[in-house]
């Protein structure tokens, strides 16, 4: 079988095309399949101004979702609807979510000031006493202070004005890496 350079063209330019078809077809489905879909349900949500995500790289865990928030009434139910309208538009997809919200140098020092509490909770279990110190710091900084506690996370929500800091701090370590 003799090969000529007719054949050559017309293979490379099969290749060409069926990859071009391809990415097309993956650009489309990630916009109309996921963003798309993601976006709208997320803003279904009471609080959730927006939601973008970025595919991770080849060494990366999945999908990240960053969830812009406005004023939540109850940082646990918002956090939830988030995870579960993110798992039923990723299915099996390995995913996490970025909190995004209005904070200030203050609230972040606030934040920081109070960190220690809730890490002392999650190991000694005395969540009480942590809810009731994080408000009794919020007040003297004229701060508005709400604390949730499930089986997994401690919701930290810290809110001045129209300015707010959402924290969801894992109860366990998922891993031993620091990130």
């Amino acid at each position: 079988m003799t090969w000529n350079h007719n054949n050559w063209t017309v293979y490379a330019a099969t290749l060409f095309i069926t990859i071009a078809v391809l990415v097309a077809g993956q650009l489309v489905w990630n916009n109309y399949g996921i963003a798309k879909p993601l976006n709208k349900s997320m803003q279904d949500i009471p609080g959730v101004e927006g939601a973008t995500w970025n595919e991770a790289g080849k060494n990366s865990d999945g999908i990240t979702i960053t969830v812009t928030l406005g004023q939540v009434a109850d940082l646990q139910k918002t956090y939830n609807q988030i995870m579960s309208t993110s798992k039923k538009i990723l299915g099996r997809r390995s995913f996490s979510v970025i909190l995004d919200d209005h904070r200030t140098p203050e609230l972040e020092s606030l934040y920081y000031d109070i960190h220690y509490y809730v890490q002392e909770a999650i190991t000694t279990g005395n969540f009480a006493a942590m809810a009731d110190s994080i408000k009794a710091h919020a007040r003297t900084a004229q701060v508005e202070a709400r604390v949730y506690v499930d089986a997994k996370y401690v919701y930290v929500e810290l809110t001045k004005g129209q300015t707010a800091l959402y924290s969801v701090i894992p109860r366990q370590s998922s891993s031993q890496e620091v990130k």
